[in-house]
């Protein structure tokens, strides 16, 4: 890629970006690209409907159920004193968690390891329920039965309607010679101890807390036809418009579509919608990848490696300096002559660059997940439906970018076309740029140097707009008292940063902690940091207190801001005083990280685990970001803090 170092103008040099100059067919004709779309979820819905998941949406047939041994299989494993019973449910039905137990005389036992958590679910038969789809494994502990015979006992329904009356299976509890404890069961979201949490026949499936101090909303999609799962997605998907997963696409997407000069409301919104459609069909391949592998599948992850996240911050300094007119990007003759003659028998250019853009924005610039998409991600990875998976997550894209194609549509046509505004708005789409790379990049350094770096961006961005110049005008002095906002931030923060500062967002923090905690009362976190998983895992599994498990990495945001906001103050460590206190790093993940995360149904930092007795309390789990005193809350609720 050739540079060649003139300051022509800014709309000329960037239309030499484009690969090519004629666009794709649809931009002259923006009704094929709607029926594009259309066709798009046609092709998903109809497997779907193949596969059962419409028969909601199609009443004109009675539905074949299927006999109580077909629609739940059911195996049995008893060895010494434990006994293990797995289903494996057909689509469609669902097991009663409060109807699986073993009975002996008047002793009712209940499982001591599910390794479902169960979502909430109305019954016609007995209301508000906890029910288990799929595959499910349930252990007892038979030390306290008596050698002889038993029975396990369980109840499913069909979500058409039909529920099939009570099973009981029989078999022997063997002899009791030398009486051990038994071994400790596997670690699982659904592990529940009767220490822990005693079961109960009206006990519903403790429910995971969210990030937005909100239970989980897997029991919204459960038993829903496609139609409303695909909605709630989209909805979710305009929720997180305005959360970090999207906001840093703004800057890209107002580069990409205004910084080709002059376009009109049409083109805007073709532009726009090309580089969301980009985006939408990368979460859509992740829903499809989820759906079939579970959280093993998590590419967001490895797209957060230093190297990935150091190219693509180059990249958007190198399309920085671009917009701020240092030089003109353009391929060398020989390829963009090839790419002309390619172009004469098939369209592409400028619409496939922005295409690319929309894929490499939504697999690199979210910093890590939040919890409402964590949520949807266990959920998609349990049903092991990939075509569901591929379909809720592209409208969950489609949602996200719903907002990023009405600014490409309106912003291309309201905002100027020429004169010095417009050379303006092109420096600031250019700082805009250079604070999304600042912001991929500040996760791999010091948070001083980068308070320091972000106070050197707005000092310069605001001697550019004339802090230090006369105003002889009402925008000139406008754009001064922007300025002087900006040097007086930026100064701010270079003290901030000389002093210690770290947050970007409060640069003097050094001087203060968070309200109604004093710089006394804030230290280091306690923890015992390691990268190893097997460690963790033995340390929880020895330990005789209760266990808190931090899942961190380096590129999560919100797991820094925990680090100083919780961890470190000193209430909440009187609090968790006689907790063992574990962080494991999975800042550069490895194979055995994974598995630890495929185990439990995670699917990113930050979470939260807390144990006891070496087995997870899965209603204390804590899923994305949380504030001190939500924290605090949380504890109290769980009787974690004693």
């Amino acid at each position: 890629m050739a540079i060649r170092r003139d300051h022509r103008s800014w709309s000329r040099s960037l239309n030499r970006i484009q690969i090519s100059k004629s666009p794709f067919y649809f931009a002259r004709h923006a009704g094929v690209f709607m029926r594009w779309l259309v066709w798009l979820f046609c092709c998903l819905s109809i497997p779907l409907a193949n596969a059962g998941l419409l028969d909601s949406l199609k009443g004109s047939s009675e539905p074949e159920f299927l006999r109580v041994e077909q629609a739940f299989p059911l195996t049995l494993e008893v060895d010494d004193l434990r006994l293990v019973a797995r289903w494996d449910s057909e689509p469609g039905y669902y097991l009663y968690k409060h109807r699986i137990f073993i009975r002996q005389g008047e002793t009712k036992l209940e499982p001591q390891y599910l390794s479902l958590p169960g979502i909430e679910k109305k019954d016609e038969a007995f209301g508000l329920v906890t029910a288990f789809y799929g595959e499910l494994t349930a252990e007892f502990d038979l030390s306290s039965l008596q050698p002889g015979p038993a029975t396990l006992h369980h109840q499913g329904c069909a979500d058409a309607g039909l529920c099939s009356p009570p099973q009981t299976v029989g078999f022997t509890v063997p002899a009791q010679q030398d009486v051990q404890q038994p071994p400790p069961v596997k670690s699982s979201p659904a592990a529940q101890p009767s220490s822990t949490i005693p079961p109960s026949e009206d006990t519903a499936a403790p429910e995971i807390l969210q990030g937005n101090g909100s239970p989980s909303g897997n029991n919204w999609f459960e038993g829903r036809s496609w139609l409303t799962v695909v909605g709630i997605f989209f909805v979710l998907g305009l929720g997180l418009t305005f959360t970090p997963c999207v906001l840093p696409m703004v800057p890209i997407l107002t580069s990409v579509v205004l910084g080709q000069g002059q376009r009109t409301r049409r083109e805007g919104f073709l532009l726009s919608s090309t580089y969301v459609l980009g985006m939408a069909i990368t979460y859509a391949a992740a829903g499809l990848t989820v759906g079939l592998l579970g959280a093993g599948a998590n590419v967001q992850a490895w797209m957060q490696t230093p190297w990935v996240l150091s190219v693509f911050a180059a990249l958007f300094v190198a399309l920085a300096l671009a917009m701020f007119g240092l030089y003109e990007l353009q391929l060398p003759s020989s390829l963009r002559n090839r790419l002309n003659e390619l172009n004469q028998k098939q369209s592409g250019g400028q619409w496939l660059s922005v295409f690319i853009m929309g894929v490499l924005s939504a697999l690199v610039v979210s910093p890590c997940v939040s919890a409402p998409l964590a949520g949807a991600l266990v959920y998609l990875g349990t049903t092991g439906d990939a075509l569901l998976g591929g379909s809720a997550l592209l409208a969950l894209g489609l949602g996200m970018g719903a907002p990023l194609i009405v600014l490409g549509t309106t912003g291309a046509s309201v905002l100027p076309k020429a004169g010095a505004w417009m050379n303006q708005i092109k420096v600031l789409f250019g700082v805009l740029l250079v604070g999304v790379a600042l912001w991929l990049i500040s996760r791999l350094m010091p948070e001083s140097m980068s308070l320091a770096l972000w106070g050197i961006l707005a000092l310069i961005y605001g001697i550019h707009l004339g802090a230090l110049e006369p105003a002889s005008s009402s925008s000139q002095r406008v754009l001064k008292g922007i300025a002087w906002v900006l040097l007086v931030y930026g100064g701010s923060a270079l003290v901030g940063a000389l002093q210690g500062g770290k947050d970007p967002l409060q640069p003097l923090a050094f001087q203060h902690t968070n309200p109604g905690v004093t710089g006394s009362e804030q230290t280091h976190a306690p923890f015992y940091q390691t990268e190893s998983a097997t460690d963790v895992e033995q340390r929880i599994k020895n330990a005789k207190q209760l266990v808190m498990v931090d899942l961190y990495a380096d590129w999560c945001i919100s797991c820094k801001v925990m680090d100083k906001e919780i961890f470190a103050q000193t209430d909440v460590q009187q609090s968790l005083k006689s907790a063992m206190w574990l962080q494991l790093d999975i800042t550069d993940q490895t194979q055995e990280h994974i598995d630890f995360l495929e185990q439990r149904a995670i699917f990113g930092p930050p979470t939260v685990l807390f144990y006891r007795n070496g087995q997870e309390i899965p209603a204390a789990r804590i899923v994305g970001e949380l504030t001190h005193q939500q924290f605090m809350t949380h504890l109290g609720q769980h009787e974690l803090d004693h």
